[in-house]
């Protein structure tokens, strides 16, 4: 989930509560084999057309939410299972196109699940990773009784065991999970990363199909540059910070975190000489400068003879940025950037899926059409 889409639930709920409606929060419980959204994945659903959030690639949605509030209207919670039996279609049950199968919790919605949107909505726009429960029990006969709360990534529970033991698989893999507890209750683990923040140094027009790009993947994005009349909120309508100002203090001002990509395309090679040493001691997951291999040479060899910079800080710095997509148009340029620190920031060796097997990937790395 996006933060975008975890503002849409909520405004949603609020909407649906203003008018004493009732809604439906589903949510992917479970998953096997290949699934187009992740395990943990939510919407709220309202009187129908109305959804926010997604629980498939479009082919659910509507079935969860038409049945969901058919199905909540006599119970607080139940579920729901899809896989791809091409049979399903004969019995006006949606089947899963990407080949996969999956199990939907749907509950009637309550004033605890938006506080619980809000606690994920806030985690969302963290520096550090956060971790949630969602714990269903099925001990009485007919009926199951759900839990939803966050964990402390510290410490858990130590009198659940179980759960303590899928929260830590949880925070090892950094992917959400799912598992049994006991012979009754089963458990969801939501893993919530940490927000990737982008940091553009410069702000020429090419900049600006790179901020909206970022943001659309719900990055949080700082534009810099000494010229103030280009480090504008008008020109940047989508950044969270425009900031002009000289180079120290700009560095100063910014946020840096482990999960920090830096991207310099000021197009000038003295600024860049100036930048990239106030840059060596901070976070940063990813940094890169714009231009050709030669242009990191000179800026690299300028850097040398005003400042100190470590040989393992100087191997870090990327040049030229971007994949060797073929596109060397701004919105191209844009596009090849993102998607490497997409692949870096996921430990990923770029490569087309196609022509990967399935060897050695999990089924949450498969991604097909729902």
């Amino acid at each position: 989930m996006t933060r975008t889409e975890l503002s849409d639930m909520i405004a949603l709920a609020e909407r649906v509560a203003a008018v004493d409606e009732p809604a439906v929060l589903s949510t992917l419980f479970s998953s096997r084999g290949s699934t187009y959204r992740p395990l943990g994945a939510m919407m709220v659903s309202g009187p129908p057309p109305m959804v926010a959030g997604g629980v498939s690639g479009g082919c659910l949605e509507q079935y969860v939410a038409r049945h969901g509030r058919s199905l909540t209207q006599y119970q607080p919670a139940a579920i729901l299972s899809f896989d791809a039996d091409p049979d399903a279609h004969d019995s006006g049950r949606p089947s899963l196109g990407c080949g996969g199968a999956i199990e939907v919790l749907v509950e009637r919605f309550t004033a605890d699940h938006l506080a619980f949107l809000r606690h994920l909505n806030a985690a969302h726009g963290a520096d550090t990773f956060s971790t949630a429960a969602c714990v269903v029990d099925a001990s009485r006969p007919n009926s199951i009784r759900v839990r939803h709360f966050l964990l402390d990534q510290h410490s858990l529970t130590r009198d659940d065991t179980a759960l303590e033991k899928l929260h830590q698989q949880s925070i090892a893999t950094q992917q959400s999970r799912f598992g049994d507890l006991d012979s009754t209750r089963r458990a969801l683990i939501h893993f919530i990363r940490p927000m990737t923040r982008l940091v553009i140094l410069g702000a020429g027009d090419d900049v600006r199909p790179l901020c909206t790009l970022a943001h659309s993947l719900d990055w949080h994005v700082t534009v810099a540059d000494r010229r103030a009349r280009l480090a504008t909120r008008q020109r940047f309508p989508d950044a969270d910070s425009v900031i002009a100002g000289n180079w120290i203090g700009i560095v100063e001002e910014i946020v840096f975190t482990p999960h920090t990509a830096i991207v310099m395309m000021t197009h000038s090679l003295p600024d860049d000489i100036e930048i990239l040493p106030l840059l060596a001691g901070k976070d940063f997951a990813y940094i890169g400068a714009l231009g050709p291999a030669h242009r990191r040479r000179w800026l690299l060899e300028g850097v040398e003879k005003t400042a100190n910079i470590s040989e393992e800080f100087a191997m870090r710095l990327r040049g030229p940025i971007g994949l060797n997509l073929g596109d060397r148009t701004a919105i191209g340029i844009a596009v090849s950037i993102v998607a490497e620190i997409l692949a870096e920031m996921n430990g990923r060796t770029p490569s087309p899926l196609s022509s990967q097997t399935t060897t050695g990937l999990r089924d949450e790395e498969l991604i097909a059409n729902g």
